[in-house]
């Protein structure tokens, strides 16, 4: 594999972790409505709460462990395969 492939492997990486910007700006969002929500209606916190973890945070959070994850196989498996074939 030529340093060229292993270049374009690393920004491939690094554009699957770019979707952790999006993950992050949407949890930011959703903790913000949620504390508004609180503000104007304190009596409603524990049902805020709930719907927030259950329904937005818990799906991003597994969202942002696979474009992580994914981001890792990249390099690994570019890695091991610039190793089976040193001389191309």
């Amino acid at each position: 594999m030529s340093f060229s492939k292993f270049c374009c492997c690393a920004i491939g990486a690094g554009i699957a972790m770019l979707a952790l910007i999006g993950i992050g700006i949407g949890i930011g969002q959703a903790g913000a409505f949620a504390v508004e929500g609180i503000a104007r209606q304190p009596e409603a916190a524990d049902a805020i709460n709930e719907t927030l973890i259950f329904r937005v945070i818990l799906p991003e959070l597994f969202l942002a462990l696979l474009a992580f994850t994914v981001s890792i196989l990249i390099i690994f498996l570019c890695v091991i395969k610039r190793k089976e074939t040193p001389h191309c």
